[in-house]
């Protein structure tokens, strides 16, 4: 280091082959002055920059927010095909399904019940939903799938933001056009929950964790009968194999309950 001070500077200059940390949070420019912390490069599609790293608007993501994620895909071709993954839970004459996450090869940090009540915090695997909170939610109301005795994943999201699926996908063809999708409900009445589900999808490689697509849902609102919409995004591979995602994007307590059903790669 030079142990020179430019101008108003009130740093040491940095300098030598490897231009050292600065102090108080401060970088190395190319003339070596030690300059104020900042992205670099800058934030893009209206990131703001938060502690030297770019926090990302809907939609955008990559480490400067250079990418951009597509929703559910329009390609017709690509939405008639066989899925490669497709997760529609069975069916059962038991109100709750026996059967755990990993039988369907996936994960999620919320603990299963097997009978009444899914709390908070609390999933359940079920072909009709339980009246656990005195007719906050559809009591009766069934799976998308539409066999009888379907189940459906049904998640009493808590406070603290949880994974509602986590599952690896193989031998992907890299370049190629995927979809991701879910068919998600709400499944407290009208006036009865405050707070709407509200879901992030991502996609990232299964080596480094690295984000390679994501997009949230926007609010799941509920309605006069369980009604039942796809959401998902589309991505293109960048490797042969991914991690899926769905994650909460919204607070726990009253509300914040919704069921999953048939959810699909293709």
């Amino acid at each position: 280091m030079d142990h020179k001070r430019n101008q108003d500077e009130s740093d040491i200059d940095c300098g030598g082959i490897h231009c050292p940390r600065c102090e108080y949070n401060k970088l190395c420019g190319s003339n070596c002055d030690c300059i104020s912390a900042g992205c670099v490069p800058q934030c893009k599609n209206y990131g703001k920059c938060i502690n030297n790293k770019c926090s990302c608007s809907t939609g955008f993501y990559g480490p400067i927010c250079e990418h951009k994620s597509g929703g559910l895909c329009t390609d017709e071709d690509l939405r008639d095909t066989d899925p490669i993954l497709l997760i529609t839970f069975g069916k059962g004459s038991n109100q709750y399904s026996t059967k755990k996450p990993a039988n369907f090869h996936f994960s999620t940090t919320y603990e299963q019940v097997f009978e009444p009540t899914t709390a908070d915090g609390r999933s359940s695997l079920i072909n009709s939903i339980h009246d656990d909170f005195g007719g906050s939610w559809h009591t009766g109301a069934t799976d998308h799938t539409g066999d009888k005795g379907g189940y459906m994943f049904l998640v009493n999201a808590d406070f603290k933001a949880g994974e509602f699926y986590r599952g690896t996908v193989k031998n992907l063809c890299v370049g190629q056009l995927y979809e991701f999708s879910v068919y998600l409900a709400n499944i407290c009445k009208p006036d009865k929950c405050e707070i709407k589900p509200n879901v992030k999808f991502q996609v990232r490689t299964t080596v480094g964790n690295q984000l390679l697509a994501e997009l949230n849902s926007g609010n799941v609102l509920e309605h006069n009968t369980l009604t039942w919409k796809k959401y998902g995004l589309s991505f293109t591979a960048k490797t042969n194999s991914v991690v899926l995602l769905m994650i909460s994007n919204a607070a726990g307590g009253m509300g914040n309950d919704l069921a999953l059903d048939d959810i699909a790669l293709r």
